[in-house]
């Protein structure tokens, strides 16, 4: 699967549990040096989650997330060792009771583009034609 186009996920992202009734937010503890934007850089080393509220699978019991591996984080690229590989928006997590977790919010702040350049020949040319005494014609 491509990874151009993905956001890196930000300490603070919120996640949901599919088989969960609330969202949580991603805490990051295994990078202490790795920011994007100002915010610590999630990595595969990082499972730490509040609870997802109840749990589907265990009969609306408060969630307590067993999370096993994250799948599809950029492998391009290590954070402090070999194993540890930032996060994208489209990583996800198996938890042991059954559900997948995934990216809501990467946390990271939309920053604009450069604007269009402008079409000047062609907004003069408009306005010329709407102002005849401009051009020298009666």
């Amino acid at each position: 699967m491509s990874q151009t186009g993905q956001e890196l996920v930000c300490n603070g992202a919120v996640c949901r549990c599919d088989k969960g009734t609330l969202p949580s937010p991603l805490q990051v503890t295994s990078n202490q040096h790795a920011y994007l934007q100002g915010k610590l850089v999630a990595t595969t080393q990082d499972k730490t989650f509040g609870p997802f509220g109840t749990c589907a699978l265990k009969n609306n019991q408060p969630c307590v997330p067993a999370l096993l591996l994250w799948q599809d984080a950029f492998e391009l690229v290590a954070v402090d060792s070999p194993l540890s590989r930032p996060l994208l928006e489209k990583s996800t997590i198996r938890c042991a009771v059954g559900g997948k977790v995934s990216i809501v919010s990467t946390l990271q702040l939309a920053v604009p583009g450069l604007p269009a350049p402008p079409r000047v020949e062609g907004v003069r040319t408009a306005f010329m034609s709407l102002c005849p005494l401009l051009l020298g014609e009666e």
